[in-house]
């Protein structure tokens, strides 16, 4: 008697099937990153109600890994239970291969359910929004001596994390971004939207200057460049650096920003005891320490006096960061005793939201889910193939 083998629609397919569900993964977060990073550019109209709740997006590759699991395991198990050839007979209208299309639009309407959460938000009516403050300038160190880690994590992370906090405590103020080392280049203009400007600094690093060196005193002046001149705004500059191997007169030129009426602050990334500079490779794992020439660690240290020179200088103030924190007392008082001006700017008032739509498809694509495998799904393939 000849043996029956699995029909098609029987046995499971583990490998092909995980490897076609990694590969539709890639493709939806790469398909979803470019089309983010386009409307971003193309659409600033378009909006994140809630984009504080993105990290919920991880359970979209957490369930792929679970499903791979399962299905996995699930073959071991029927293995166990019975020879692969008795399924066709024994369990005629069982077909694990459904499995994969049952989690594929399952998946696709959890990420429907989980984009409608972020709530996404289209700008319908552009309107002049007036409100009261100053204009402030921050220029951020990139130089590799920032790379240190004396602070408890490298000092332009937690200038990056100080100009975010301050950013949270602002309002109606208008602030631009400098990146320099040593050449100074304007990040991100001044603006009213801190959501732009916290863009801009997430790229923020080492890399941004190609050249080496610590020019504050350039940076000064492409902060002075990037203010609005007809403003009658309170105009304030705050450098963040480590004030090491700087390159130019700075006390000089912050003097001369004072005479412009331009307030210069200072903040101190770094300790006076310093730290050796960390190296990276090109997948970001640390390999080594900068070295000089006869093979020693380099150690950069903090440069408080021309820092405190400066801020003098610039009639302004002079803060030494902390490990892992920043007091922002000095540089917030300063901006509330300056004087403030109206300024008029256009901003999308009126938002239509569509997070109904994605939860409309979510409860859809659920639906259909459901149907795979049932007795109807079977019914209607059948009538389909007649």
């Amino acid at each position: 008697m000849k043996q029956s083998t699995p029909s098609r629609s029987t046995g499971f397919r583990v490998f092909p099937t995980s490897v076609a569900l990694v590969l539709t993964e890639l493709a939806f977060w790469l398909v979803l990153l470019l089309v983010w990073y386009f409307l971003q550019r193309v659409a600033p109209n378009i909006q994140l109600e809630h984009p504080h709740w993105w990290p919920l997006l991880i359970l979209l590759p957490a369930s792929l890994a679970v499903f791979i699991w399962s299905y996995t395991r699930n073959q071991r198990w029927a293995r166990r239970l019975a020879d692969e050839s008795l399924w066709d007979q024994n369990l005629p209208r069982w077909k694990p291969r459904l499995q994969g299309w049952k989690y594929t639009l399952w998946r696709l309407a959890m990420a429907a359910a989980l984009l409608g959460l972020l709530d996404i938000k289209v700008g319908a009516r552009l309107r002049e929004v007036k409100s009261e403050g100053v204009d402030i300038m921050m220029a951020v160190d990139v130089s590799n001596s920032m790379e240190a880690e004396d602070l408890g994590l490298s000092r332009l992370n937690l200038a990056k994390r100080t100009v975010e906090r301050l950013l949270g405590k602002l309002d109606g103020d208008r602030v631009g971004l400098v990146v320099f080392a040593g050449d100074a280049y304007v990040q991100c203009p001044i603006t009213t939207d801190y959501g732009a400007i916290k863009l801009f600094l997430d790229g923020v690093n080492t890399g941004l200057v190609p050249i080496q060196g610590t020019a504050v005193g350039r940076a000064m002046e492409v902060c002075q460049a990037g203010f609005d001149l007809e403003s009658p705004a309170s105009k304030l500059i705050l450098v963040l650096t480590d004030g090491e191997n700087h390159e130019d007169d700075a006390p000089a030129i912050a003097r001369k920003m004072a005479n412009q009426s331009i307030e210069v602050h200072t903040i101190g990334m770094g300790t006076a005891g310093g730290a050796p500079i960390p190296i990276y490779d090109r997948y970001g794992r640390p390999k080594g320490f900068k070295m000089d020439t006869d093979g020693n660690p380099i150690v950069t240290a903090l440069d408080e006096a021309t820092l405190i020179q400066i801020a003098e200088a610039g009639n302004g103030t002079f803060t030494r960061a902390g490990q892992g924190m920043v007091n922002l007392n000095p540089i917030l008082d300063a901006i509330r005793t300056k004087d403030q001006a109206e300024i008029a700017t256009l901003s999308y008032t009126d938002y239509d939201h569509y997070f109904s739509g994605f939860l409309a498809g979510a409860i859809l694509l659920l639906l259909l889910e459901s149907l795979i495998g049932s007795n109807l799904f079977v019914s209607t393939s059948k009538s389909f193939r007649r």
